[in-house]
């Protein structure tokens, strides 16, 4: 029901979008023309309007909320056409606002879709257009992005030790475009080479583990230390009365 209401709420935005920026008609037409004018005016793809809208969504909130470039916001636009394309459960299938949208576990796969709804709704101007212009062009088949391979993106100025050590050792870098770095899945060869290689991240990560577990270790023991001295003065004034 819940995924309902977010597909048919992203149908009406889409809607609105189309109604509100669209090409606009006269009010009036002579009698004589109105077959004419039927046959110019086409009917809306509601379909292609909600997909169109869903990928510029991505790219607007995905890459235009860390000032990403145009190369690189092409790129994440790639990314979610190319999960769509891939038809896997585990992207949410072969439908685009599905893709965009997916949620596992209460983790969405693209992070701006777990934001509240009026935090997650564009506000129109020159940023939204150029989001909408780029997911056009990916879903008509005119980005001049060549790599079709590409299937995760990490921002590594925003990305924890801990992710970015989970990304070096489970995908295989593809290119650098912006801000972002994009990835695609490994073969069972290099899946192996990535699991045993050494990365800056995984040992940034390790070192703050063993710093956080030599802490824990030196507070338990001043806590000891406290309890034993506390024990002991509570000893000694017993022993003089």
């Amino acid at each position: 029901m819940g995924h309902w209401r977010l597909r048919s709420s992203i149908g009406v935005a889409a809607i609105l979008a189309f109604l509100c920026f669209g090409p606009g008609h006269a009010a009036y037409i002579p009698a004589g023309d109105e077959i004419a004018a039927e046959a110019e005016i086409a009917e809306p793809d509601i379909v292609a309007q909600t997909h169109l809208y869903c990928v510029a969504l991505a790219v607007y909130f995905e890459g235009g909320s860390t000032a990403e470039t145009p190369e690189g916001q092409r790129h994440i636009a790639r990314v979610v056409a190319e999960r769509a394309r891939a038809n896997l459960r585990k992207w949410g299938g072969a439908d685009i606002c599905d893709v965009v949208f997916y949620r596992r576990a209460g983790v969405c796969q693209f992070s701006f879709a777990c934001l509240p709804l009026g935090r997650r709704t564009p506000r129109g101007g020159e940023r939204w257009e150029h989001s909408l212009e780029i997911a056009r062009d990916e879903l008509e088949g005119k980005s001049d992005i060549g790599e079709r391979s590409i299937r995760y993106y990490m921002n590594p100025a925003l990305t924890s030790d801990r992710n970015a050590c989970r990304f070096r050792k489970e995908f295989v870098p593809v290119v650098e475009a912006g801000r972002h770095e994009f990835f695609r899945e490994p073969t069972e060869t290099e899946r192996v080479a990535l699991v045993t290689s050494e990365y800056p991240e995984c040992k940034r990560y390790q070192a703050a583990l063993e710093a956080k577990k030599r802490a824990a270790k030196a507070l338990a023991e001043k806590r000891r230390l406290a309890a034993l001295a506390k024990k002991k003065r509570k000893k000694t004034r017993h022993a003089g009365r």
